[in-house]
């Protein structure tokens, strides 16, 4: 087969195509980059030398350098929404902690991930009077969109790549940080009025920065990418019927506008053992999942891909709970060979590890992962 551009690649294999080699995905959305310092030590490895830039503050990820991207021979590429600017709750209160935009708290130990400690209807701030009073933040503030359309016409001029639109992380993640994850899980069975009202607002807020986003690029942009983590190691995080009641509604909504704003495919990231899902998935519109948690109950991707493979893409599957941070080289080669002539036979898979690359992961094997997924092409 002749060779094929990145966005060729990508774009065929999402619809179900034969394609020259799996495309490789680094960096090209929120949760398929790497921690940072393991970004310090890849860099170090291959011998490149750029500053390590922190993409997304809370996962302490990078924005990969196009040094790095075309070492990798990458086949995507990120655009992501710029900094809220305006008046709202953002503040620094410590070295170590801060508050976002939506006065969600978030605090770090040393070299460690930012996790949420506190938000605006923590404790016993859980009523509707509490959430009408609330202030949320301009979903016009100019600074989610300052340069975004001049970064995507540059993007496609410049590269020959897949360009993903990172848009807001979703509304149960949102609802989470907001009310505490313990705490809105309760309310869904305990609360159910707040839990609906502060999900349905997080949405109205969502589709709104979406709209303007897509106003300025949907015309630019091959895919859209969210994440809502809906799964643990065993099973769904909540009852799928609760899903279907409560979030799935809002989820169709969601993807309702990211068609709607543009012809792009819909790539949604939902951690965990979420196979329970993927009907419901599929049925809102939503045309590959991430990060593919090959180690979480029921999702083998054996099974994955001869349930769902000719609905559904697979974005992600190299395991980083042992192959990738525990396994030599060879035995990361032989994963990507293993995963790529399961779910990369007739299309349908971007190989990416699961989820960002941790800090524990040897740069040896990371390079290992992404140089055999360039070499190999599966029987087809």
């Amino acid at each position: 087969m002749a060779s094929m551009t990145g966005r060729e690649r990508v774009m065929g294999a999402l619809r179900h195509e034969e394609t020259d080699r799996v495309p490789i995905d680094f960096g090209g959305t929120n949760s398929t980059s790497i921690y940072f310092t393991a970004y310090d030590r890849l860099k170090d490895f291959l011998g490149l030398e750029h500053e390590t830039v922190i993409g997304r503050r809370m996962t302490r990820g990078v924005v990969i350098d196009e040094s790095m991207l075309r070492r990798f021979d990458v086949d995507t590429r990120i655009l992501a929404l710029g900094a809220f600017e305006g008046a709202g709750h953002q503040r620094e209160i410590d070295e170590d902690t801060y508050a976002d935009e939506f006065d969600a708290v978030w605090r770090k130990s040393g070299d460690g991930p930012y996790l949420n400690v506190h938000g605006p209807f923590y404790g016993e701030r859980g009523t509707l009077r509490d959430l009408e009073a609330y202030v949320w933040p301009d979903p016009d503030d100019s600074g989610y969109y300052r340069g975004l359309r001049e970064r995507a016409q540059a993007l496609k001029a410049n590269t020959d790549c897949a360009i993903i639109l990172a848009v807001p992380t979703g509304i149960v993640h949102m609802a989470q940080w907001l009310r505490g994850y313990e705490t809105w899980l309760l309310d869904l069975y305990k609360n159910r009025d707040f839990a609906c009202r502060l999900v349905e607002l997080v949405t109205d807020w969502w589709i709104r920065v979406v709209e303007n986003a897509l106003d300025a690029v949907g015309e630019d942009i091959d895919v859209t990418s969210f994440g809502d983590d809906l799964g643990t190691q065993q099973s769904t995080l909540f009852d799928p019927r609760l899903y279907r009641q409560l979030v799935k509604p809002h989820h169709a909504r969601m993807i309702a506008t990211l068609k709607q704003g543009s012809g792009a495919k819909t790539l949604l990231h939902s951690c965990g053992a979420v196979s329970a899902l993927f009907d419901d998935f599929i049925e809102i519109g939503i045309d590959a999942v991430n990060p593919v948690q090959v180690r979480a109950k029921g999702m083998e991707p054996e099974r994955l891909k001869a349930d769902y493979g000719d609905r559904l893409s697979f974005w992600g599957a190299i395991d980083t709970q042992r192959v990738l941070p525990f396994g030599s080289p060879e035995e990361v080669r032989a994963e990507v060979r293993r995963v790529t002539n399961i779910l990369g036979r007739d299309g349908g898979y971007v190989l990416n590890s699961v989820h960002n690359i941790q800090a524990d992961v040897p740069p040896e094997n990371i390079a290992a992962m992404f140089d055999e997924a360039k070499a190999y092409a599966p029987a087809q």
